[in-house]
């Protein structure tokens, strides 16, 4: 008899958080908030549900998606927030709040190997040793390109050993020249995720550990530079730019009017339906100077503080960023899925043959694109918008970056005021 209990008892951590044995005919309803739009996307959320009830017919899951992070705020400060909510802003605000469960008492009950996770992610989420938020998607960067555009012009494909020079140089080449004030139609690449760019190079706009903005350094300046040069040179200018389908992101290279791509893993989902050309991925090119640091985005579920059903709202979130969800949601390659197994067996699947480029930054990723840090989001509209101006009024970058210093350091000070009134 004994035997069989420990039986028992060691299929359930093995499969996951499933528990049926109290289960009366009556459910358990779980709110979920996801701020997918794609119908693609929309459909893995779906399926991944389904399986889930499938699995646990004591809950069932209330699916709301297309919320956006406004929302999601005003329902954390209203006391009304889902259960569980995909979240990529940064948490620091919502621990603050007081508005997440921790979930590392879960992680242990049920016997969870946070090893089988990308480690960067995990770090980003825990706080003091606790799991704020339960890890769903990285999101490294890698180049995409044409291979149709550099036949044409008999110019050899993107390497790993490309600089940023070299990208440079061979944007120029691709991209149409001007001839009066005709709208040209093949570019070079577009101008995309300038943070990114400055933390290859070893920049930042702000340095969390001394509270301050960075954004003059050596480093960041050194990228802004070179973007500059890059968008005069070989992108589309805003009223090109406006005349293609879709306008800016991802859609100018669908549709075969720009040759190379800065390609987060998300957008993936999109041009993995390419049809039209042939494409392929390589890493984003080494900067001057320095080594190359490695860069991620990230998503995760978490779970509000005022769930009414805890456990069983974890149970879903283990359920779908597990084995079975994630092997669901890699399909869609909508991001890498955290849990490292259904990376390398089923989001690296080819076409094409550079996927695996994504997977070994999300290895070597250390730097998070959104910080923890307080206001981070406020002072990286001030960023944007300042940079915007270099872009397109032609404003001075010394000026600019004064600026930016000035506007960021007020937002520190701010944090420091609040902090003394906590």
């Amino acid at each position: 008899m004994l035997k069989k209990v420990i039986i028992v008892i060691g299929c359930f951590f093995i499969f996951g958080c499933t528990s049926k044995s109290n289960y009366n005919g009556k459910k358990v309803t779980i709110r979920f908030s996801n701020a997918e739009v794609v119908v693609d996307q929309i459909k893995i959320m779906k399926e991944i549900v389904k399986a889930f009830e499938k699995e646990n017919p004591d809950i069932k899951i209330k699916m709301e998606w297309g919320i956006t992070p406004e929302k999601i705020l005003t329902e954390v400060a209203a006391g009304a927030a889902p259960d569980v909510f995909m979240w990529w802003m940064g948490l620091d605000d919502l621990i603050r709040r007081d508005a997440l469960y921790q979930m590392s008492d879960f992680v242990k009950k049920y016997n969870i190997d946070m090893n089988k996770y990308f480690s960067c992610i995990v770090d980003h989420y825990t706080y003091n040793g606790k799991l704020y938020a339960f890890p769903l998607q990285v999101k490294t960067m890698c180049l995409a390109y044409n291979k149709n555009f550099f036949n044409r012009n008999n110019i050899q494909y993107p390497n790993e050993n490309w600089t940023w020079n070299d990208f440079l140089k061979v944007a120029q080449e691709l991209t149409d020249e001007k001839i009066d004030n005709k709208k040209r139609k093949r570019f070079g690449t577009l101008l995309l995720y300038v943070d990114q760019w400055i933390g290859l190079n070893g920049g930042s706009i702000v340095d969390v550990n001394n509270k301050k903005c960075v954004i003059d350094s050596h480093e960041a300046k050194e990228t802004l530079e070179f973007l500059i040069k890059l968008n005069k040179t070989a992108c589309p200018t805003q009223t090109e730019l406006s005349s293609f389908s879709g306008k800016g992101g991802v859609a100018p290279f669908l549709s075969g009017n720009i040759a190379m791509i800065p390609a987060p893993a998300w957008m993936l989902a999109p041009i993995s339906n390419i049809r039209n050309f042939k494409w392929d991925i390589v890493p984003m090119p080494k900067p001057p100077r320095s080594k190359t640091k490695y860069t991620f985005d990230d998503a995760g579920l978490v779970l509000s503080k005022n769930s009414k059903h805890p456990e069983e709202a974890f149970r879903f979130i283990s359920f779908y960023c597990g084995p079975k969800g994630m092997n669901i949601f890699a399909k869609g390659r909508n991001g890498i899925p955290a849990y490292k197994n259904s990376a390398y067996n089923v989001f690296m699947k080819p076409p094409p043959q550079g996927l695996k480029y994504y997977l070994d930054v999300a290895e070597k990723a250390t730097i998070p694109i959104n910080p923890r840090l307080l206001k981070f989001n406020e002072m990286k509209a001030i960023f944007i918008k300042n940079w915007n101006k270099v872009l397109f009024e032609n404003r001075n970058l010394d000026d600019t970056l004064k600026n930016i210093k000035r506007d960021i350091n007020v937002k520190f000070k701010e944090l420091d005021k609040e902090k003394k009134h906590i």
